[in-house]
Order: C-alpha cells, then structure tokens, then sequence
C-alpha cells in the first residue's frame, strides 16, 4: 500500500514566515520547512505537525512519502483551491492509495473533503501542544478574576460565599449535609427568581443596625436564625415511604421551628420599625399570614400523615385564622 502522509497548512503560515512555497515533499525538504519555520516562530504549532508527521513517516512499514500543503491567509475557498491543486502536484509524483492527515486542530481538518475527492484518507492524527504561556495566563486570569470577586460585594457573595456556606456545612455534618445544601441553593434561587434581593439587603441593614445598637431585636434575629436552622437540620433527617410522605413529616416536624422562628423575626422587625405604627401593623399582618400559613400546612401534613386526624382542625385553623389577618388588615385602614 502507498501511504502519503499529509501535513496541511491552510493560513499558509510556512509561506507567509517563511516564503516557502508548497507544496513541500520529501523527508528532507520537510524536515528542513518545519526548521525554518521553528527558527522564526518558535512557538508556531504548524512546525509541530511536520515534526509528528515526520515522526509517523518512521513508524509507517509501507511505501510512504510525506508532504505540506499550504494554503492562504485568506481561508476559505481561496486557500482549499490552492491546498486542492498542490495535492494533485503532489499525487502526480507519487500515486497514494490513501492519506494520513496529521493536523495541529480543527481548523486544518475542514480541509478533509476536499482531500478525499482526491485519494481516500486511512485515518487523520491531531496534534496537541502544550503552551507554558497559555497555562501562565489561564494562571493570571484566574487571580484577575478572584480579586476583582473580592473587591464586588455582589460578586463575593457568589464566588466566596455559597463555597464557603457548602464548604462548612459539609464539615458540620458530612454527607447527611447535602440536602440541606440542597435546601439553602434551593432558597437562593428562588429569592433570586423573585427578586427578593432588595428586601433581603432592607432586613439585612436593619439586622446591622440592631447589632451596632445591641438593642433587642437583634436577640431576636438571632434567636430565630437559630431556631430556623435547627428546623432545616430536622428536615434533613427525615425520611419516608415516598416524596409526598417525606414532605409531610418534614413540614410536621419543623412547624413549630418556623413558627416561632418566624414570630421572633415579625417582633424584631416591627421593633425596628417603630414608630411608625403603620408599618409595624403591616410587618405584624404579614407575619401572622405566615404564622398562619404554617399553621395550616401543619395541620395538612399531620392529616397525609395519619388519615384518621380530623379535617375539621385544618377547616378552623383556616377561617379562624383568615379572620385574624382580616382584622389586622382593616385596623392597618384606620392608623394613620
């Protein structure tokens, strides 16, 4: 079998730093374009493929020869007509029954069909370099990046924070930790989807303010982040027979967490909001519709999971509670 070994340089980058025309044939005139074309570039990966492909020009037992194409720094049809032309020159003077393409990326290999309307290809070996410079800059991009993470706040809360709240997490409670993780990306991308944000950074000043102050209702933010946390904990134990029975043990379970955590929120807040009495009875009707809320779902739960637990509970905690929020709202109607 007669094998050409086929190097192809579709930019032209040997003719252009070189001025050697192509088509190149022979061990020797190869060897001698890959030098050239080192001397001017070192770090040109086309002299690389010539090296490969003459490696393989060892290493193939059959009748072979080696050659380069070249095309033009025009790529596209300019140059494939070029590559298309030189091949027929050199198949002119050896007649190959199949081509090894040895190629420095995908690039040169677009050239494929044209070479096969010409002699079949055997197979096509890619050559990949590794860049010193290219790791070096990856390496500086890298640092650019985290430091300009650092100096954004928006941007460290991203990059360090949520690594930092996985990182200790895992370490508190190993692997029973990743559905709580779960549950804490899970609630940041629904703020997120909400566009909680504005809110959050609002209860968030008033925390700073409060803690600065060491008045009392920052006991009370820390109370119930303390409370809500030991509810996700509870949560990440549970178990059941199916999703739906997981969900209602979970919810049956942590109840009382939230609730009382979410009660010493509703009165840290609307501390911080005095004395603006209208808003305090905003803050304290939104938090009763939650208290309310989590009522319900845990009469609901206790419900899925004993079937036996009476729907009239779940019917009164409802309308009972539907008249507390009604009343907050209309007494909010008459504050000025």
């Amino acid at each position: 079998m007669r094998v050409l070994i086929l190097c192809v340089d579709r930019d032209d980058d040997l003719g252009r730093k070189t001025s050697i025309k192509g088509p190149v044939v022979g061990e020797k005139a190869v060897q001698q374009a890959a030098i050239s074309l080192l001397r001017k570039d070192p770090s040109e990966t086309d002299a690389n493929a010539m090296f490969a492909a003459l490696k393989l020009l060892d290493e193939v037992k059959d009748e072979k020869e080696i050659a380069v194409l070249t095309g033009s720094a025009k790529v596209g049809y300019e140059s494939d007509l070029k590559i298309k032309n030189q091949l027929e020159k050199v198949l002119e003077r050896f007649n190959a029954d199949g081509v090894i393409l040895v190629s420095d990326g995908k690039e040169d290999e677009l050239i494929a069909p044209v070479i096969e309307s010409k002699v079949p290809i055997i197979s096509i070996s890619r050559i990949t370099v590794h860049s010193g410079e290219e790791l070096k800059g990856f390496y500086y991009t890298i640092l650019s990046f985290l430091k300009r993470s650092s100096e954004d706040i928006e941007m460290a809360k991203l990059v360090f924070g949520i690594p930092g709240v996985i990182a200790l997490t895992y370490a508190f409670l190993g692997t029973s930790g990743w559905r709580l993780l779960a549950g804490i990306i899970g609630f940041y991308l629904i703020i997120k989807g909400a566009g909680l944000e504005k809110w959050l950074n609002k209860f968030g000043e008033y925390v700073k303010t409060s803690f600065v102050s060491l008045s009392v209702s920052f006991f009370l933010y820390l109370l119930s982040l303390i409370l809500a946390v030991v509810g996700v904990v509870r949560i990440s134990k549970i178990t059941g027979i199916s999703a739906l029975d997981t969900i209602a043990k979970s919810v049956y379970t942590s109840s009382a967490n939230f609730l009382y955590s979410e009660i010493l929120l509703t009165l840290g807040i609307a501390i911080d909001s005095w004395p603006d009495k209208k808003k305090v009875v905003q803050i304290i009707g939104m938090g009763v519709s939650l208290g309310v809320s989590i009522l319900v779902l845990k009469s609901l739960s206790a419900w899925l999971i004993d079937p036996t637990y009476p729907l009239s509970y779940i019917i009164t905690t409802t309308v009972l509670g539907s008249f507390v929020v009604i009343g907050i709202k209309l007494l909010n109607k008459f504050i000025q």
